[in-house]
């Protein structure tokens, strides 16, 4: 099984250094949900809306929909699947979230991010009415 831990790179260490420091994997996959929630038009990481508000106020913390790992170089590879909103342009809105979590992962963590795969699980009204629903009410 792959480390759950892994060495931030701070420079070499010079005389009066404390030590290494080391991020956990499921807090990147932390920073990646909070950045992914943030994009226009994902609505969702891994789950429902419920099951992600409960990920995030509960003291367990779940990877659900997040997977981190390192390349050979010590780069994070993130793979991310997310509930997007209907009607938004998915290619566009998934390149958007590459970039946004690239750059939020490398800037908390001060390591580069060699890759990030977007897999989208499925779409659903933003305002969570399913399409039936709204189409009886035009009935």
């Amino acid at each position: 099984m792959e480390s759950q831990e892994s060495t931030i790179e701070t420079g070499e260490l010079s005389e009066g250094s404390l030590g290494e420091i080391k991020v956990n994997h499921t807090v990147v996959s932390t920073i990646v949900k909070m950045a992914a929630i943030n994009v226009p038009g994902v609505l969702a990481v891994g789950g429902s809306f419920v099951e992600n508000f409960i990920a995030q106020i509960s003291s367990k913390e779940s990877d659900k929909g997040v997977r981190v790992s390192e390349d050979e170089a010590g780069n994070y590879q993130i793979e991310i699947r997310v509930l997007m909103e209907y009607g938004v342009e998915l290619a566009k809105t998934a390149e958007s979230l590459q970039m946004i979590v690239a750059k939020q992962v490398t800037n908390m963590t001060g390591k580069p991010v060699a890759g990030v795969d977007v897999i989208i699980e499925g779409v659903k009204m933003a305002d969570d009415e399913s399409i039936e629903e709204k189409e009886s009410d035009n009935v």
